[in-house]
């Protein structure tokens, strides 16, 4: 293996001990959203969703309120490790 390959692998292995040290304070949600348009992505694979909805989605733990012009929705504040999902279809 070439010296720059294992410098690569080393520094991401790095990144990602980083983040599941940070996991532990932000509480890694372990469902998966059924989709996300609005998808807040980290380089740590961490994300985060700013879709605002009628209703969270099942696999959210902590559901927030969010008071509009049109009412009452929601917004999921918890943090996902892996990848967003496909975008909502209104």
């Amino acid at each position: 293996m070439k010296a720059s390959t294992l410098l690569v692998i080393l520094c991401l292995q790095a990144a990602l001990e980083n983040a599941v040290g940070e996991s532990k304070a932000i509480d890694i949600s372990p469902g998966q959203l059924k989709c996300c348009t609005n998808c807040n992505f980290s380089f740590s694979r961490l994300f985060t969703c700013d879709d605002i909805t009628k209703k969270c989605d099942p696999a959210c733990r902590k559901c927030a309120v969010v008071n509009t012009y049109s009412g009452k929705q929601f917004k999921c504040t918890d943090t996902f490790l892996a990848m967003c999902g496909p975008p909502c279809k209104k």
